[in-house]
């Protein structure tokens, strides 16, 4: 499929890229948040990733702001009624997308949910902008994770420069780590970073139980990954947080 901006612009308009949401865990299995990860909803049942359609959105701010917006409202007006402010919601955004317009939906939508704002590894961040706009969304309760740690951007210059809240382990650290060495001293390192400096730490994609026995043991707590959920459209997610609500 040949997909160019007046497509994407109406499958912006009419909805049709949807969030989804995959669920987090903690070391005793229980969730305590979802990462938003949006999905395009063809009409022949064919879903679109966006690693199909971001170099798109990428080029074109005006158009990554009505889709980052586009998103939030769907947020929005799923968890208005569901009393869930507990609940942790991740989302991906890049930092030139954080209009005056978006910052005001995060906000409503933050009181609904714990919004964690996600920057993204191949984010160019410009420091005099972004450095305002994430104090005012900390001031207001919102949180900040650095993506993909050790990906593009996301590396310990970043992660001091910005005093993330959250650090996530790429996949690509995590798979097979039951096999590397390599790996197994990589990802000890980062969770020793994490301990040091109180970032609270999450393992994403994890496949395999062997990787998730390793993970544990290392004292990672906080799981994202296949072995789990998947990433589910908002009308399977009712009954998860329903049994949220009764832990």
């Amino acid at each position: 499929m040949s997909i160019d901006k007046n497509l994407l612009l109406l499958a912006i308009i009419n909805k049709k890229i949807k969030p989804y949401l995959q669920p987090i865990i903690n070391d005793n299995f229980k969730i305590k948040g979802f990462e938003v990860l949006a999905r395009w909803e063809r009409f022949d049942n064919v879903i679109i990733f966006p690693s199909d359609f971001l170099d798109i959105l990428r080029d074109d701010e005006i158009l990554l702001e009505k889709f980052t917006i586009s998103l939030i409202e769907q947020l929005i007006d799923f968890f208005v009624f569901k009393k869930t402010d507990d609940i942790e919601l991740h989302i991906n955004i890049y930092s030139v997308s954080l209009s005056p317009h978006v910052i005001e939906r995060l906000l409503v939508l933050n009181k609904l949910a714990k919004v964690i704002i996600e920057i993204l590894e191949d984010d160019v961040i410009i420091y005099e902008c972004f450095i305002y706009k994430m104090l005012e969304l900390r001031l207001n309760g919102i949180q900040f994770a650095i993506d993909d740690f050790g990906c593009g951007f996301n590396n310990t210059e970043r992660l001091d420069k910005y005093k993330f809240d959250i650090l996530k382990i790429d996949k690509k650290f995590i798979s097979a780590i039951d096999n590397n060495i390599s790996k197994y001293n990589l990802v000890k390192n980062i969770v020793s970073l994490s301990d040091a400096n109180n970032f609270k730490l999450i393992a994403e994609g994890v496949e395999k139980k062997e990787e998730f026995e390793i993970l544990r043991r290392l004292g990672v707590k906080y799981f994202q990954g296949f072995l789990f959920y998947k990433a589910m459209p908002l009308n399977k997610i009712d009954e998860i947080i329903f049994q949220i609500k009764d832990l």
